[in-house]
């Protein structure tokens, strides 16, 4: 099962947030298997794995049991780079809500961040990820404590005011003390509930954002559009090297990758579509892209070139070059080594 990514700046905010609080920052990355120069590249993508062991060794460290509150409440918006600034650069705090939803992936792949309307409150959720391995399936309380207490923080940044949600809920147990809790929302907060929730009332969502740039709102949504282009093209990147490794001689099929990649075959279904392409589209351009290639070695018989790519026979190879550019294998070939000659 593949494992979910986080941004560097995530990191980054933690580690400098206890080392403001006087801990010592090259313990705690050496506590979390954190190569110290991984802090100069906010963008960075780091494995669940090592962001548990941050949290694990920076409460260690700082002996709070409330962390993820604290780290929130110092939350800047400039500590999750692009997005925070198309944030800055909104017309409207409802906005902000809808572009923090949009671009929550270039920053955490653990958590779908969303809200909706129902009897004039907002309800903002902060929904874990599942059916991959995501550590906060089992240890959510700081990170999701410190993703609500920070909203708090960033809506003060974004519109000069405070949100005063009317409740607040988290899926985690009960913390033997809640008074920090208290002190932060001001709102009833419950433990052990179904979905983590912030709600306010409705009418937050047209609050102005003072920092509001349509212009600067515009290139860094490009910018950040174009991240989460290439970022969403995990799947389909992996599974093409995946069909490279496997074609020779057989055509790999759906199953037989999605257990080298160690997911289900639904799960792998589901993020190809998610990224607007299919296996059996990326197993024909795999093929196609490779026999384009073979086709620049004149050392590659026709009949070596259709057993690599998988095919059962030369004949079905012709037919799919064919398809793929119009020209039967042979006629391409030629006209490829005239070029050459010509050069």
């Amino acid at each position: 099962m593949q494992e979910v990514k986080f941004s560097g700046a995530i990191v980054r905010d933690i580690v400098q947030y206890v080392a403001a609080q006087g801990g010592e920052a090259d313990r705690l990355c050496a506590a979390a298997g954190i190569d110290p120069t991984w802090l100069d590249d906010p963008d960075r993508p780091i494995s669940g794995t090592v962001l548990q062991a941050l949290w694990r060794a920076a409460v260690v460290q700082t002996s709070d049991p409330d962390l993820g509150l604290h780290i929130g409440e110092a939350f800047d918006l400039a500590a999750i780079g692009i997005v925070g600034y198309v944030l800055l650069n909104c017309q409207t705090y409802g906005q902000a809500l809808d572009k923090l939803a949009r671009y929550t992936h270039l920053f955490s792949q653990g958590v779908a961040i969303s809200h909706t309307v129902a009897g004039g409150l907002v309800q903002c959720d902060c929904a874990i990820l599942g059916d991959v391995k995501n550590y906060l399936l089992d240890e959510p309380r700081h990170p999701i404590e410190s993703t609500f207490s920070a909203l708090l923080t960033a809506t003060r940044q974004l519109t000069g005011q405070g949100l005063s949600p009317t409740a607040v809920w988290f899926q985690h147990p009960q913390p033997a003390s809640w008074a920090e809790h208290d002190r932060i929302f001001q709102a009833p907060v419950q433990f052990a509930q179904p979905i983590n929730r912030l709600m306010f009332t409705v009418d937050r969502l047209a609050w102005p954002v003072k920092s509001a740039n349509a212009t600067l709102l515009a290139l860094f949504e490009q910018h950040a559009t174009a991240m989460l282009a290439i970022q969403g093209n995990r799947y389909a990147k992996t599974v093409g090297q995946a069909i490279v490794q496997h074609l020779t001689g057989d055509v790999p099929t759906l199953e037989a990758i999605a257990r080298t990649l160690n997911l289900s075959t639904r799960q792998l279904q589901r993020e190809l579509h998610s990224e607007g392409t299919s296996f059996q589209r990326l197993l024909n351009e795999t093929r196609r892209d490779l026999a384009l290639r073979y086709m620049q070695n004149s050392a590659v018989s026709m009949h070596d070139m259709a057993f690599l790519l998988g095919f059962s026979e030369p004949s079905a190879f012709h037919r799919a070059f064919k398809r793929w550019t119009g020209q039967t294998p042979r006629s391409y070939r030629l006209l490829q080594l005239g070029l050459q000659g010509e050069m």
